[in-house]
C-alpha cells in the first residue's frame, strides 16, 4: 500500500502522510548514495521500520 493510499484508507492523518512521504524521499535519496548491492535492501528495509502495521 503506497504512503497516499494509507491517508485514503483513514490509516494516517494528513500530517503523518506529508511526514512518511518525506522520510521515503530521503530513503531513496539515500539509497541513490549507497551501493548497487545494497539499494533494493534499503528499499524494503527502511520504510518498513517507520510503516504502520
Amino acid at each position: 500500500m503506497g504512503v497516499a493510499a494509507l491517508g485514503r484508507a483513514g490509516r494516517l492523518n494528513e500530517s503523518d502522510v506529508a511526514t512518511l512521504a518525506r522520510v521515503v524521499s530521503a530513503v531513496l535519496f539515500l539509497a541513490r548514495a549507497a551501493s548497487v548491492d545494497e539499494i533494493p535492501r534499503d528499499i524494503r528495509d527502511q520504510p518498513a521500520v517507520v510503516l504502520p502495521r
